[in-house]
C-alpha cells in the first residue's frame, strides 16, 4: 500500500515537471489615445526625460500626468502649439491649456490627463514625480 503511494507521487510529480509552466506576462495597461498621441507628439519633437504617472488611486485631480522637460522658452512655445493643435486636429473637444512658454511650465488638460511641460529650472522646482511619489509609473510606449 505505502509502495503504492509513492509510485502516485513521483508519477503526479513527473507529469507536473514536464508540464509547460505559464509564463506571468507583464502586461501594460491601456492608456487613453491622448497619452499615446502626446507622447509620441513629444518624443517626435525631441522634448526630454517623458514621464507617465499614473494616479488613479493616489489622487482625484487626474487620471493620469504626462510629464516632460522641454530644452528652452521656444521650444517649449513650440510644445505648448504643437499639443493644442494636436487636440485640434484630433478633435478633443473642451481640452484646455495653460501657461506660456515664458512661464516655465504649461499644461494641455483632457479626459482626465494633464500633460505638463517644465523648462528644467522649473521642472526641478516644483519636482511633481517627487510631489505624486505614490502615484505609479507607466512604461513609455513604444513611439
Amino acid at each position: 500500500m505505502a509502495e503504492e503511494k509513492v509510485k502516485k507521487a513521483k508519477a503526479v510529480k513527473k507529469v507536473s515537471a514536464e508540464a509547460p509552466k505559464a509564463k506571468a506576462v507583464k502586461r501594460t495597461p491601456k492608456l487613453p489615445e491622448i497619452i499615446l498621441k502626446s507622447v509620441k507628439f513629444l518624443d517626435d519633437k525631441k522634448a526630454e526625460n517623458i514621464v507617465i504617472l499614473d494616479l488613479r488611486k493616489v489622487a482625484n485631480i487626474s487620471d493620469y500626468f504626462v510629464v516632460a522637460t522641454a530644452a528652452n522658452v521656444p521650444h517649449l512655445k513650440s510644445l505648448s502649439d504643437g499639443l493644442q493643435r494636436l487636440c485640434k486636429n484630433e478633435q478633443y473637444e473642451g481640452y484646455r491649456a495653460a501657461g506660456a512658454g515664458d512661464s516655465g511650465w504649461i499644461i494641455v488638460d483632457y479626459d482626465g490627463v494633464m500633460v505638463h511641460v517644465f523648462s528644467f529650472e522649473m521642472r526641478s522646482l516644483y519636482d511633481l514625480e517627487k510631489l505624486w511619489k505614490d502615484a505609479k509609473r507607466i512604461a513609455l510606449p513604444a513611439v
